[in-house]
């Protein structure tokens, strides 16, 4: 494994007193005040959009590379994962790809590709260990793919509650908008401003809300203040691309997944009724398909029940890697 960049001081110092359990319990929330800048890996051959953070570099296992989407705050349970799952096991995070000032947003699969570039500055070469949380595990989903048509190995892809969403309804009307902006010769930013316009109008009157909703409504609030003259019942193109996820998903309706043809393992939140509602349709437990559930919802399964989903990913990345050595031998 090549040299790479190490955590900052003050995070090692953090991380450290973490795993020893000497970690004062409103330190996690204090450590979310650490930038990322200096942490994350700085390669020039790694797009600098993608942060690859460096939470646990010790152990003799595989690296474990996890996806997630929790543009607000960070994956700072990550913390108690890499404790939990010890000082043998090599725990990198990618936080979500940086929008900003992009006039539209790549796809998804130049997204994982970029991904891919940054996990190789850790590891050239497979067998990779892959997760993801929620549309995280989009990312992981499509990185798996682009690694075996590589002829790479991925011996584990494992996807947290990858819920969709209404997918069918973000496909419907993210191809709409493309049909007939390509017909009329929309510019694709224009293009992306009236998805982020519709899909404002649409959970508007599906009264939809979620653990954005509250921050993105700060976001257009504090746009609309900014600039009085402009208000409007819709809020302007430039205050809704301030919304991370709803500029992400303009490029998840453009991502039509093909079946993957390795193995996939999933975990869903026991209380979560819509966990199985995915962007590649139903999953039935297969040869190559495990399904384990884990407690909780959708955000407590990685607050409240952090622990116990911790122990059933230390329980898979063991399997992986000791399936592997066995296949290999």
């Amino acid at each position: 494994m090549p040299d790479t960049p190490e955590l900052s001081e003050a995070r090692r110092a953090l991380l450290e007193k973490y795993l020893r359990g000497k970690l004062p319990k409103d330190a996690l929330a204090t450590s979310a005040t650490i930038s990322h800048t200096q942490e994350s890996f700085t390669s020039s051959s790694i797009d600098s959009r993608v942060s690859l953070i460096p939470f646990q570099t010790g152990g003799s296992k595989q690296p474990f590379f996890y996806m997630h989407v929790h543009w607000i705050g960070g994956a700072f349970y990550s913390f108690t994962l890499a404790h939990d799952l010890g000082s043998d096991q090599p725990l990198y995070v990618i936080d979500p790809y940086k929008f900003d000032g992009l006039q539209v947003p790549p796809t998804i699969e130049a997204i994982a590709t970029a991904y891919i570039k940054s996990m190789r500055a850790v590891q050239p070469e497979g067998p990779y260990l892959l997760g993801g949380f929620c549309a995280g595990s989009l990312i992981a989903y499509e990185i798996a793919q682009q690694l075996h048509a590589e002829g790479q190995a991925v011996d584990l892809l494992l996807l947290i509650d990858p819920m969709a969403g209404p997918i069918q309804f973000i496909r419907l009307l993210g191809g709409f908008i493309r049909r007939i902006g390509n017909l009329v010769q929309l510019k694709p930013e224009k293009q992306l401003d009236w998805f982020l316009r519709m899909r404002y109008v649409s959970r508007i009157l599906r009264h939809s809300r979620d653990e954005n909703t509250e921050h993105v409504d700060k976001l257009m609030r504090r746009w609309q203040d900014e600039h009085p003259r402009r208000f409007s019942f819709i809020p302007a193109a430039e205050a809704l691309r301030q919304d991370w996820m709803a500029v992400f998903i303009w490029a998840v309706s453009g991502y039509l997944p093909h079946p993957y043809p390795g193995k996939m393992t999933y975990f869903f939140a026991r209380e979560n009724p819509d966990s199985r509602n995915l962007w590649w349709g139903k999953v039935a437990e297969t040869e190559n398909v495990a399904i384990h559930f884990i407690p909780g919802t959708h955000e407590t399964c990685r607050t409240r029940y952090i622990h116990e989903m911790a122990e059933q990913l230390r329980t898979c990345l063991s399997k992986a890697q000791e399936a592997a050595l066995s296949e290999r031998a």
